[in-house]
């Protein structure tokens, strides 16, 4: 791979910076300078952030990486492109960021973006991929390298590798472990670590469990083990011996068990007997009471056959008391018919003399029915009459109703030629507003112009203000950057002084017998001055200082001409500045006063008028322009004028509208009066015409009214109505009365025959009653019988109870004499006294059975347990010792003193030291190799990873920190560029074209840098773009290729090449 381009947007200190490594394509060697924390660094974390969207590192985000110098709308962003196999590649990205929104307020955050554009040889456009996830998955696949191993390829920090040539075993490690990722080994030894803590305690807790099962089990006889198999052994002997002895205990048991169970039926039996004795002398006593109820019992029987006989024949009884019943309701209604004969006969004779008011009803029906024959005769002529009148007083209302209206559109009329002539004289007045609009406009292009004039003398004053605040910041950085330049200058002498000591410290050391002084020429000092001895170390540092004051002392020097440029300048802009201010003011008072001579007439019209309501009654604005006033108060009145003259416009246009209205209105009304008077004289002629006619129809009806005719006519029909219901009614009483004699006399005969019939029916029941009656017993007897039949069930119940008795009695006395027979009475307190001893000693084995058991139970359960733990404990014990065996091996607890992970980063060292032999040949013309020692050391952080350094000149081993300013750089240089070979062939990646070296040679004397400089040349000729990264002015002066990193004092930085 090799890099074309770089150019970064926003990105750190840098604002927009291109840096073109085609520049170095010739000449592949460079040098990157620049003060610290300038960005140089910040140069590849562009490189890394484009191709994998981080930081060298991952110590900072590529959010992070925004520059604060950043104007709040421009993005961030990086584009790298890099030539591979004849394909040329650009890949750009812009990170996560918050930026402000370029139309109205707020800010919006933008998602981060990528993309990848591929271009052939003759830059035409192959392909491009713009989702994240194919881009960063296209690179991997095309580099093989992670962020941190592509930083780690193409910049090596040459200090470092110095450094690590002389460093122990242990701090190799750390640095290896870094580069090629072998914590794993380190955390697996501390994972190995842990798991043997781990088991230990486990195993600790398994001994604990143990003792405490030990103190558990219950001992046939006690005994003292060693060790958990001894336990183990014991516990099973003992548990043996304790089945044994329950064995013999159970059958102990089992035989006071049968014992038991024989005294208990001997026992239980004997009970039965004395039982059996005591049931037969109650059963003699409930034998005899049973005979003492005998008579009773034949009493209750005799009772029950008459109760059921009376039940038998109870229907022959309800016979007869049915036909009593029935002669009784006979008689009842033959009497009611009788009373309503008698009722019938007192309503006739009340009847007949009503016969007379009947005949006079019936006159005076005719009478009425004649009269409304008559009035019938009249009522046509009434309603004409009435008619007539509705008509006349129609006529009436008419004329008054027309005479009225024409009253009020004369009124109108009069009202409406006084509103047109106001609204004439309004029109004439508000029509004014043509004229003052004309000069409203002109007000108007004068007002906006004296806002811009105002406007622009306000960013005039702005201006004025921040060349005022840049005078003064520019004046006192100008008197810092005198007192600084003072400073560094006093400074600089003393520095050349103190260097000019140690240059001729260094020289009389130089001195040789016999050749002249290169200062004086002389060949002898007899009184050479004693002078202190200085370091190289010292007078190099003395050198670097000076070269920094020096470069300080000019780089204020350059500021402090800078600085007054700028003073001059901005002296300048404010002269300019002052001269548009005055032409300003002098064309604002011309605008003011044509805007005040328009403005103060207008004022003095309109603020005197009171056009609209809402106005009228209010004290007038101030009508004058009498002072200066401001924009705004300029802009309100002009706006106020402006708002009354556009009333008034409206004012005018709606008088002349309203004018127009009255005017058509006023036409409508004089054509509406004069029809209105032509109605009215015709509505008058017809009123005279109908009142003759109504008075000729009076005469005919008498004068009377129809209203009056209708009521009478009302009454005689109502009269007339209720006379011939009455007359109806006696006619149908006359009938009712008729035909209820004839119901009643016939009920009469047809219920005395009823009765007859019903008292034969009584004298048969009678009869057969008697009939089946005993001659003991009579017809209230039989009635009291059946008022007792609920006695019945109680009787029945009673002989059966006393019948179940007496067999139960017999059948029992019959059993238990047949039980006794033959046997004798036993002693229940012996047997009893038997049978508790008997439960005791049954009750006392059981108990020891069940304690024995759960001894045996316990103790086996134990016994499972300790067994379940000397297993585990066996297996834990075989686990820890693997565990600790393989705890030393990757630990270096080994005779070799190396642990696993230093084994392996044996291979990764071995590998770089092969492939750092076949460079370091080279660069020392095969004088130099590198060798990793084999020899043990006293410690295992000297040992596995100590190199050694063969020097064929000597034909021997030397160790690394023999080697010179110079040596050291070369093997150093010619480790890290294996160390880079060996991470990306590994990685299975492209080839890294270009090479950046950090640091390493500020420590080197003339000849060291020689060697070195030689060192990289041949590197060079390797075919790699090489940039040396550092702050030595030697090397800035041979090498001329640069690239400088310049900061302008505020942090933000930019890219300069030198070629």
């Amino acid at each position: 791979m090799q890099p074309r381009k770089l150019i970064m947007k926003n990105f750190g200190p840098y604002i927009h910076e291109e840096l073109d490594f085609g520049d170095f394509q010739e000449g592949g060697l460079f040098l990157v300078s620049g003060k610290t924390g300038a960005g140089k660094t910040t140069i590849f974390d562009g490189m890394t952030f484009a191709l994998f969207g981080e930081t060298s590192g991952n110590l900072r985000s590529g959010k992070e990486m925004r520059s604060t110098f950043a104007s709040p709308t421009e993005e961030t962003s990086v584009r790298f492109s890099f030539d591979h196999q004849h394909l040329h590649y650009e890949i750009e990205r812009r990170p996560e960021q918050v930026l402000a929104k370029k139309r109205g307020d707020g800010v919006t955050n933008q998602a981060a973006k990528v993309r990848l554009t591929i271009y052939d040889q003759q830059g035409k456009e192959r392909k491009q991929i713009s989702k994240k996830n194919e881009v960063d998955t296209f690179i991997k696949d095309l580099l093989q390298l992670d962020a941190k191993q592509f930083f780690q390829i193409i910049l090596l920090p040459q200090g470092e590798f110095r450094n690590f040539l002389i460093a122990s075993s242990n701090e190799k490690e750390k640095v290896l472990r870094n580069i090629f990722g072998t914590e794993m080994y380190q955390r697996f030894n501390e994972w190995l670590k842990e798991q043997v803590k781990k088991q230990t305690k486990q195993i600790e807790k398994q001994q604990t469990a143990a003792d405490h099962l030990v103190t558990r089990f219950e001992w046939t006889e006690p005994a003292t083990p060693v060790s958990l198999v001894e336990t183990l052994a014991y516990w099973q002997t003992d548990l043996e011996k304790q089945r044994s002895h329950q064995q013999t205990i159970e059958a102990k048991k089992a035989q006071a068990e049968q014992e038991k169970k024989t005294a208990q039926e001997a026992f239980y039996l004997a009970k039965e007997i004395h039982k059996a004795l005591a049931e037969q002398q109650e059963l003699s006593q409930q034998a005899a009471n049973l005979a003492a109820k005998e008579s009773q019992i034949l009493d209750d029987k005799l009772r029950l056959q008459q109760l059921d006989w009376a039940s038998e024949h109870q229907e022959i009884l309800r016979q007869k008391d049915e036909r009593a019943a029935e002669v009784a309701q006979a008689i009842q209604q033959l009497t009611f018919n009788q009373q309503s004969l008698e009722q019938w006969q007192e309503s006739q004779e009340i009847w007949d003399k009503s016969r007379e008011v009947q005949v006079d009803r019936k006159d005076e029906h005719t009478a009425a029915k004649q009269r409304l024959q008559m009035l019938a005769q009249l009522k046509p002529l009434a309603e004409q009459v009435q008619q007539q009148e509705k008509q006349v007083a129609s006529l009436q209302e008419t004329v008054t109703q027309q005479e009225k209206q024409a009253l009020h559109l004369r009124e109108q009329q009069n009202l409406t030629m006084n509103q047109e002539q106001g609204l004439k004289e309004e029109i004439q007045k508000h029509s004014i507003y043509q004229v003052q609009e004309v000069q409203l406009v002109r007000g108007e292009n004068l007002l906006n112009q004296w806002q811009m004039l105002k406007k622009e003398e306000q960013q005039l004053t702005d201006t004025q203000q921040q060349l005022t605040d840049q005078q003064r910041k520019l004046h006192e950085e100008q008197q810092q950057l005198v007192s600084k330049y003072d400073e560094l200058t006093e400074e600089l002498v003393q520095e050349k002084s103190r260097n000019a000591k140690m240059q001729i410290a260094r020289l009389s050391l130089l001195l040789v017998e016999g050749e002249p002084c290169p200062v004086c020429g002389s060949l002898e000092h007899p009184a050479a001055q004693k002078h202190t001895e200085y370091s190289n170390e010292e007078i190099i540092d003395s050198e670097q200082q000076l070269e920094s004051l020096e470069n300080q002392l000019q780089q204020v020097g350059e500021d402090r001409s800078t600085n007054l440029l700028l003073l001059e300048q901005v002296n300048d802009q404010f002269q300019t500045i002052q001269q548009k201010m005055s032409a300003l003011k002098e064309k604002q008072q011309t605008t003011y006063q044509t805007l005040r001579e328009i403005l103060q007439p207008l004022m003095e019209n309109m603020l005197g008028q009171t056009v609209l309501k809402e106005e009228a009654g209010k004290e007038p604005a101030d009508p004058l322009l009498t002072e200066e006033l401001t924009e705004k108060e300029i802009a309100t009145t002009y706006f106020k004028c402006q708002q009354i003259n556009q009333q008034l416009k409206e004012q005018f246009a709606l008088d002349s509208q309203k004018l127009t209205d009255v005017q058509a209105n006023s036409q409508h009304l004089t054509e509406e009066l004069t029809a209105l008077e032509a109605s009215l004289k015709t509505a008058s002629d017809a009123l005279r015409l109908e009142e003759g006619k109504l008075s000729s129809l009076k005469e005919q009806t008498e004068g009377v009214s129809l209203e009056q005719l209708n009521e009478e006519q009302e009454q005689l029909a109502a009269l007339s109505s209720r006379l011939a219901a009455l007359i109806e009614a006696d006619q149908l009483e006359e009938q009712r009365l008729k035909e209820q004699y004839t119901i009643l006399t016939e009920q009469q005969r047809n219920l005395q025959q009823f009765l007859v019939d019903k008292q034969q029916a009584a004298q048969l029941a009678q009869e057969r009653l008697e009939e089946v009656l005993p001659a003991e017993c009579t017809e209230q007897q039989m009635r009291s019988l059946l008022n007792d039949l609920e006695e019945r069930q109680a009787l029945r119940r009673t002989i059966e109870t006393y019948e179940q008795q007496q067999r139960f009695v017999q059948q029992r006395q019959l059993e238990l004499a047949q039980f006794l027979q033959n046997k004798a009475v036993p002693d229940l307190e012996v047997l009893q006294e038997q049978v508790d001893q008997s439960e005791a000693a049954v009750e006392q084995l059981q108990e020891q059975v069940i304690r024995g058991k759960e001894q045996i139970k316990q103790n086996q359960r134990l016994f499972e347990e300790l067994q379940i733990i000397y297993q585990q404990n066996t297996k834990q014990l075989e686990k820890i010792s693997h565990l600790q065996q393989l705890s030393e091996v990757i630990n270096g607890e080994n005779e070799k003193k190396t642990s696993l992970e230093r084994y392996v980063l044996q291979r990764f060292l071995t590998e770089i030291l092969e492939v750092a032999n076949v460079r370091l040949a080279r660069l020392t013309r095969g004088r130099y190799q590198f060798e990793l020692a084999d020899k043990v050391g006293s410690y295992r952080s000297s040992t596995g990873l100590e190199i050694d350094i063969y020097d064929d000149n000597a034909g021997s081993l030397r160790r690394a920190h023999t080697l010179s300013g110079g040596e050291s750089f070369i093997a150093a240089l010619a480790l890290a560029i294996s160390l880079a070979d060996v991470i990306q062939n590994r990685s299975g990646g492209i080839e890294i074209e270009a090479l950046f070296i950090d640091e390493g040679f500020g420590s080197l004397d003339e000849e060291s840098l020689e060697m070195a400089m030689e060192a990289l040349e041949m590197i060079e000729n390797e075919g790699r773009m090489i940039g040396i990264i550092s702050h030595v002015r030697e090397l800035r002066e041979r090498i001329l290729q640069q690239v400088v990193v310049q900061t302008d004092g505020s942090g933000q930085s930019k890219i300069r090449t030198k070629l």
